[in-house]
């Protein structure tokens, strides 16, 4: 059964709406104000400095005889005036050169009439929000939208009303219609721009409670689930042990900025229920009461969604976001969410995209998409995403989520990140035929080293190749390669026993040039065509991005397999082992999920191994294959240099190899070729 509403959803803040004037001045004005304890008022301190005809940002408090030239009146009475006495100034004082901090007065009024009836004052998740002009008429109303937080102030663009929040609306409640209560008092609007500003009923609160004033309940009896679930958690909280509520309600009163510690499990459930972040707070209070905090957040669900994040965590965010990130956590959302369509409107705001994702549920031990959103962006920056990394897992280990759900969520957040950033690439599946110069192929350009379909394809036509068709058809897809301003390069797929092969001095059309090597303007790369323990490649892979450890110089196979079998931190090997163990070692390489490995075909030993490590910098992950360029670039035509013989495996885990039958092009494993 429903429960009976008023016919009117603004009654209650109409009949606390109370206006501003100067004694003896007639018309609608100056500013607006609202009653929030019986015989009390709050209104903006700018707004009483210009009833007083004093500058607006006059921090000074007025005198008793001074504040005797101010006047109220209260709509809903008419439009007498009535005498006020100032209770507590806050001064709209300039702080940094740029904002001020508070803008209150709170005023009493000697009247007492059971047409006004005092409206209750806290914050609330809402963000469409109302105010009206100072004198409060119905058809002065104005929608608003709260477009982010910052410190004690909300800024606030317009809603769809036709109306605008002007300078006489200073003092003017803003209005959570759907919880029928006060949750910020507008206090500026920006001169030639839509913003305007309105300080947040936390900070009201604060004054009222310093000054010994306690406001105005709930805006309505709770309805009897409301009540039950209050109930539900206030009976959890019984479940402490002795002197561990009092501690816990120090802990919640700090982290919501109360000026007043709840004394009872029932007042810390009221102020937890009355802070849009206020539960996140309670259940972080309770981290070491893991079967109270479970009662309370599961009666706290019952009512609704619950806010992800505490007051300090989300400000915290914020910080390390900027305020400039709206384009950039809104597209990580739509790779990290699937099916996600933003219920907010208006001017871009990282601060509602952050509320609409801390609403949307998740299972309990299972990273929040909120957290899936965030990885997502600290696996695209390149400065600041460690620190965001450090933020989340603050979050989730309060939050007790499993550890392998975030390493999970931490490499799918790479592998897309590293899918987005990167360039065009073209793949040459390569089968060689023994003893002879004959080739199947199967060649591929992709716009995106991602698991799309290429954009064009090069094959053998199911017939053997010599090495000039094949040179012909690499050429001409080199060519479209070379449209696009950046690439990866060129990907030979080879099965194993080929990686042998100088594939990188194949020589392809270089117009009036003749012919030149395709690795000498192009990175050119092998890679195996199966995926052999492609867990073990990735964790390695991560190993090298963030050099754990360095390039391993292999000298010989036997001594390599203990080693490499032992320590899954290496991610790179340079082999100058016998040229007779380069087969095994490669095979073993590959078998361990060693990712990167460079060799010189046709040399091995101390020697070479240094001018091979020399090759290999700090910066491995980002500059080896260009390195490993300039190398063959320097030999050029010269077959004696270094360059002409590197080969470099390089099978970055982001992209693999398609095994379905009829997208991969595999011979040994029945593939279309």
């Amino acid at each position: 059964m429903r429960r009976q509403q008023d016919d009117d959803p603004d009654g209650r803040v109409r009949r606390a709406w109370a206006t501003v004037h100067s004694r003896g001045v007639s018309g609608t004005g100056l500013g607006a104000g609202v009653v929030v304890a019986d015989g009390f008022l709050l209104t903006c301190a700018h707004v009483v400095n210009a009833a007083l005809g004093r500058h607006k940002l006059e921090p000074a408090e007025p005198t008793a005889a001074e504040v005797l030239r101010v006047t109220v009146s209260f709509p809903c009475l008419g439009s007498e005036h009535h005498p006020v006495e100032l209770v507590s100034w806050l001064a709209p004082e300039p702080s940094e050169g740029h904002w001020w901090e508070g803008d209150l007065a709170l005023l009493r009024v000697d009247l007492r009439d059971p047409a006004l009836s005092p409206v209750p004052v806290r914050e609330t998740p809402g963000r469409w929000l109302s105010t009206w002009y100072a004198n409060g008429a119905p058809r002065s109303l104005v929608d608003v939208y709260v477009q982010a937080s910052m410190g004690p102030w909300y800024m606030l663009d317009p809603g769809y009303a036709p109306l605008e929040i002007e300078p006489g609306h200073s003092g003017a409640p803003l209005w959570d219609r759907e919880r029928g209560c006060v949750t910020g008092l507008v206090v500026s609007t920006e001169p030639d721009r839509p913003r305007s500003y309105a300080i947040k009923a936390s900070r009201m609160v604060r004054l009222l409670h310093a000054a010994g004033v306690f406001p105005a309940g709930t805006a309505t009896p709770p309805d009897p689930r409301t009540r039950a679930r209050r109930r539900e958690m206030a009976d959890a909280l019984d479940g402490l042990p002795d002197g561990r509520l009092e501690r816990c309600a120090d802990r919640v009163g700090s982290a919501l900025g109360l000026s007043w510690t709840p004394g009872t499990g029932g007042e810390l459930v009221d102020a937890a229920l009355n802070h849009p972040r206020g539960i996140p707070a309670l259940l972080g209070a309770l981290t070491a009461f893991q079967a109270v905090a479970l009662r309370v957040r599961e009666a706290a669900a019952k009512l609704g969604p619950v806010r992800l994040l505490t007051q300090d965590e989300y400000d915290d965010l914020e910080d390390l976001l900027g305020p400039a990130a709206y384009p950039e956590v809104r597209a990580a959302a739509r790779r990290a969410v699937p099916h996600l369509s933003f219920a907010h409107a208006g001017q871009a705001d990282v601060g509602a995209l952050v509320e609409d994702l801390e609403d949307r549920a998740s299972e309990p031990g299972v990273v929040p998409p909120l957290i899936q959103v965030i990885e997502e962006v600290a696996a695209s920056r390149r400065d600041g995403g460690e620190l965001l990394r450090e933020w989340s897992q603050g979050v989730v280990t309060r939050l007790g989520v499993s550890p392998d759900a975030m390493a999970q969520c931490r490499w799918s957040a790479k592998s897309r990140a590293a899918a987005r950033t990167a360039r065009p690439v073209l793949r040459v599946w390569l089968w060689p035929q023994p003893d002879s110069d004959a080739f199947h192929y199967d060649i591929r350009l992709y716009e995106r080293d991602a698991h799309e379909e290429p954009t064009r394809t090069w094959t053998d036509g199911d017939a053997l190749r010599d090495r000039a068709e094949l040179c012909a058809a690499l050429s001409e897809a080199v060519d479209d390669l070379d449209e696009y301003e950046e690439s990866t390069g060129v990907e030979f797929l080879l099965e194993e026993g080929f990686f042998h092969l100088a594939v990188d001095r194949l020589p392809t059309r270089a117009g009036s040039l003749g012919t030149r090597p395709i690795g000498l303007d192009r990175a050119v790369v092998l890679r195996g065509q199966n995926v052999p323990r492609s867990g073990a490649r990735k964790t390695r892979w991560e190993h090298g991005r963030s050099t754990v450890a360095e390039p391993y110089v292999l000298h010989e196979l036997h001594a390599a397999n203990g080693t490499l079998s032992k320590r899954s931190e290496i991610a790179c090997v340079i082999a100058c082992c016998p040229p007779d163990q380069r087969d095994g070692t490669l095979a073993l390489c590959r078998y361990l999920g060693v990712p990167v490995v460079l060799w010189h075909r046709a040399a091995h030993g101390p020697d070479t191994a240094e001018a091979l490590r020399a090759v290999v910098d700090d910066d491995w992950p980002h500059s080896l294959r260009e390195q490993v360029r300039q190398q063959r670039v320097e030999a050029l035509h010269d077959t004696l240099h270094m360059g002409a013989h590197l080969a470099l495996l390089w099978e970055d885990p982001s992209w693999s190899p398609p095994r379905r039958r009829l997208a991969n092009p595999t011979m040994r494993e029945g593939g279309a070729a």
